[in-house]
């Protein structure tokens, strides 16, 4: 996908450490576009010069202010968040300063500006009551996780900023480098590949996705210049044991090698929404979005291939 005026775009990357952030880096790269990458850590990707990158914490207002003022971006991809819904449960404080204060810090700065910001934002806002959902549909988060994630979409909603594009997504995966965590899926093809029998809750159910294709849809929102909310996810909603069932078959075992367990039997630290489908009509009307089924997407992160 071609861009607009690539030799105008000045694009500044926040999170460029974790999943979305490297591929966003790539992205950049591959299509010739002016970018900084900036993360609370070095730069841990190797692709990424060094002269592309800038240590930043979006949890203080000074040094966003710093970077923003003397970068001048014209576009802002907000991938920093604190995403591991467990430890937002244990470590609340860390997790509003940068989902939430993060965030506002970023509106303080850029509210009376034309700086388009893209903002990444989260499944996880509803209740999974409902199954699948519409990007209207009523907010009612469960863990602090989601709480912070939509007292910030609250806060981007309220704000003064011009342009600005809210983009949901479901269980993001795909491949990287010196992420903190594998995927859920490349865990599983290693543990079915190991010989190991595992244990996958078949009371959640979800539309995960792609990375390549998030990514795609942040780059139409730049293109098109969409402002709003809109859900960017996979275009099938499967429980995560049928999903783990998929991998079995892809990988070449048995799909008894996968057990069926219930959320209780887990005991997570944070509740879960049931049900937190996104539907993505809108995404695919106005952006253009086109999403990758689950299975063809196995092979591009298969670390064998």
């Amino acid at each position: 996908m071609g861009i607009v005026n690539a030799d105008k775009l000045r694009i500044l990357i926040t999170g460029s450490n974790g999943l979305l952030g490297q591929h966003i880096v790539r992205y950049c790269l591959n299509n010739g576009l002016e970018f900084l990458a900036t993360s609370s850590k070095d730069n841990k990707i190797s692709y990424c010069p060094s002269t592309a990158f800038q240590v930043l914490d979006i949890s203080s207002k000074t040094k966003v202010e710093q970077i923003i003022k003397s970068y001048q971006p014209t576009h802002i991809v907000n991938a920093a968040a604190m995403t591991n819904v467990d430890l937002c449960e244990t470590e609340k404080d860390a997790c509003y300063r940068i989902n939430k204060d993060g965030v506002e810090n970023i509106i303080d700065t850029i509210k009376n500006s034309s700086i388009h910001l893209i903002h990444i934002s989260t499944d996880f806002i509803f209740d999974g009551k409902k199954r699948l959902y519409q990007e209207g549909d009523r907010a009612n988060p469960l863990g602090e996780y989601g709480k912070s994630k939509w007292e910030a979409e609250t806060l981007l909603l309220q704000s003064q900023i011009k342009r600005l594009t809210i983009l949901r997504t479901s269980i993001l995966y795909g491949v990287g480098e010196h992420l903190e965590k594998k995927n859920i899926f490349n865990w599983a093809m290693d543990q079915l590949r190991g010989g190991n029998t595992i244990n996958i809750v078949n009371d959640q159910y979800r539309t995960p996705t792609f990375v390549e294709d998030l990514v795609q849809a942040c780059f139409k929102s730049i293109k098109k210049k969409k402002y709003g909310t809109y859900h960017v996810a996979g275009p099938e909603l499967y429980s995560m044991y049928e999903l783990i069932c998929i991998v079995a078959k892809y990988v070449g075992v048995a799909p008894e090698r996968v057990k069926p367990i219930s959320t209780e039997d887990l005991n997570q630290k944070a509740p879960r929404p049931q049900s937190s489908g996104l539907l993505i009509e809108k995404a695919k009307e106005l952006l253009n979005y086109q999403p990758t089924r689950f299975v063809e997407t196995l092979s591009k992160i298969d670390p064998t291939k």
